[in-house]
C-alpha cells in the first residue's frame, strides 16, 4: 500500500529462461563447446554460457561449464557449418510436429513456427539476457536471488529481472520478503518445515 509494486519498479520487465524442446541437442558441454569452435570459428557467436535454475543460490551461482547453442529464431544454420553437423545428429527429434499430424508416434517436438534447428522457444526478448540482471529460481525453500553481470542464459526453470540493482537484490534476498513470499507462493510441503515455494 505505501510503497512501489515490483512490477511497476522494473517497468514490467519480468522474463524467464529458455525452453529448447530438446536439451540434448542444444545444451552443450566445454569439451563439445571447444570442439564446435576448432571446427569453425564463428561457431562462438552462438554457443553462449548456461546455467539452470538449480545451479542459482543466494548471492551466488554455480557454473557447471555448460553451454546453450543458442539458435534463436531468424538465424541462419548455414552460417553455422559445424553446429549444423551437430544438431544435424538429432534432427528427427527436433523436427516439429506438423499441424495435421493424426498419429501419436511422433518423435520430434511440438509444433509451431520454428525450423527443426532453432529453440522452441521465441525469445524475442533475447537481448535482455545480455544485461546485467538480477536471477532467481522457479523453485526454492530458501531465498535464492542473486546477480548476474556475465550474460548467463538461463533455462526456463529460472527467472531474471534485467535491472543492475544490488539494493533490490538485498530487499528480495532479506527474511522479510522471504516470508511475504511464504504467504503469497504455491507450496510444495510445508513452507516453514523446508517445503519448495
Amino acid at each position: 500500500k505505501l510503497g512501489t509494486p515490483l512490477g511497476e519498479y522494473v517497468n514490467g520487465k519480468f522474463y524467464r529462461g529458455i525452453l529448447t524442446g530438446l536439451n540434448e541437442a542444444f545444451i552443450i558441454n566445454r569439451e563439445t563447446k571447444e570442439k564446435l569452435i576448432k571446427e569453425d570459428a564463428k561457431s562462438t557467436e552462438i554457443i553462449k554460457p548456461f546455467i539452470i535454475g538449480d545451479n542459482i543460490r543466494k548471492y551466488y551461482f554455480n557454473f557447471q561449464e555448460k553451454y546453450l547453442i543458442f539458435t534463436r529464431r531468424g538465424i541462419s544454420i548455414k552460417e553455422y557449418p559445424a553446429i549444423e553437423r551437430h544438431l544435424n545428429n538429432f534432427k528427427d527429434r527436433l523436427m516439429p510436429k506438423p499441424k495435421d499430424y493424426k498419429g501419436t508416434d511422433w518423435k520430434g517436438r511440438k509444433s509451431g513456427t520454428y525450423k527443426w534447428y532453432e529453440l522452441q522457444d521465441t525469445i524475442d526478448y533475447y537481448r535482455e539476457f545480455e544485461k546485467p540482471k538480477i536471477i532467481w529460481p522457479i523453485i526454492a525453500k530458501e531465498s535464492r536471488f542473486t546477480f548476474d553481470n556475465e550474460a548467463l542464459l538461463l533455462n526456463d526453470k529460472a527467472y531474471f529481472l534485467p535491472i543492475e540493482d544490488l539494493y533490490l537484490l538485498g530487499v528480495l534476498n532479506s527474511k522479510i520478503i522471504w516470508f511475504c513470499l511464504k504467504k503469497i507462493s504455491s507450496v510444495f510441503g510445508d513452507a516453514d518445515k523446508g517445503g519448495r515455494l
